[in-house]
């Protein structure tokens, strides 16, 4: 299209050329006398208009060069999410990895309240399965503490993490707490994403990870060895989905309202949920 544009103005300008060669021959034709000297006089009149079309060719050459500068902006930028999206599946890979080698055994304390442990509860196992039975864990002890003293501070919600997962499996979990804590201030620090990507990419994130994973991520939130943890988690509303089953009654005590609730949702005063038996998993 701009070819085009390009090619009509050269033509034109070509033809005005052409008549103002041909002027003198052109002149007679239509009954006008050729005097260069009242021709000359005549052409000064449009001195101004000359000015006029010279302001506007530079005006033509600066909107040239602020489209050139957006076309490399725009390139750069282009660019730039290029890196970022395959630093960002690099990081989502190796956690996928450290996932893997996550390791958890039930402490001896554990009898699982009214679940039905699993057949190799005295085993170690990885993966999944580790976040899965740590999580069981931690909420069936924050359960034990609200039975005996009520609603649990977030001080001793934090301990009872700490004591039976963090401090027993500290070299397999802090790895793969690293490496989320890693995605979300990158994403977060980021100085050229808008907010609906940065949006988008924590909800790519978020729905990488289990229930489970959630969960204990959460507890670990509150523990001070977590730093600002606790802070990604709230902003990138990674427990917005947790299930009542897996801990989000407990945790609600202890997060704003917005981190369980979608961006368009306005918080409002949180319902009471009533207890369940310790250990239930449905």
């Amino acid at each position: 299209m701009r070819r085009k544009y390009l090619y009509g103005v050269a033509v034109i300008a070509s033809i005005l050329w052409l008549l103002w060669a041909l002027s003198p021959a052109i002149f007679p034709l239509l009954g006008l006398e050729w005097a260069p000297d009242r021709i000359g006089q005549w052409g000064d009149a449009f001195g101004g208009l000359n000015a006029l079309f010279s302001a506007l060719a530079f005006v033509a050459v600066l909107f040239t060069l602020h489209q050139q500068q957006n076309q490399i902006d725009e390139a750069a930028q282009d660019q730039h999410l290029q890196r970022f999206e395959r630093t960002f599946y690099e990081l989502l890979r190796l956690l996928r990895e450290a996932r893997e080698d996550v390791e958890f055994r039930y402490t001896d304390g554990y009898d699982g309240g009214t679940r039905t442990k699993e057949k190799n509860y005295d085993e170690l196992v990885t993966g999944p399965e580790a976040f899965k039975r740590a999580q069981f864990e931690i909420r069936y002890w924050a359960e034990v503490e609200e039975l005996h003293a009520g609603r649990v501070s977030s001080s001793r919600l934090a301990e009872i993490y700490v004591t039976n997962c963090h401090d027993r499996y500290e070299s397999t979990f802090a790895p793969y707490y690293r490496l989320l804590y890693t995605i979300l201030s990158t994403i977060k620090n980021d100085l050229k994403l808008e907010l609906e990507e940065k949006h988008r990419y924590g909800n790519l994130l978020r729905s990488q990870l289990t229930s489970h994973e959630v969960a204990l991520c959460c507890y670990n939130g509150l523990s001070a060895v977590s730093g600002s943890f606790k802070e990604l988690l709230v902003e990138f509303r990674i427990a917005k989905y947790l299930p009542e089953e897996f801990g989000r009654r407990i945790l609600q005590d202890h997060y704003p309202p917005s981190t369980f609730l979608g961006r368009d949702v306005t918080p409002s005063k949180k319902p009471i949920a009533p207890q369940g038996q310790i250990g239930d998993d449905r």
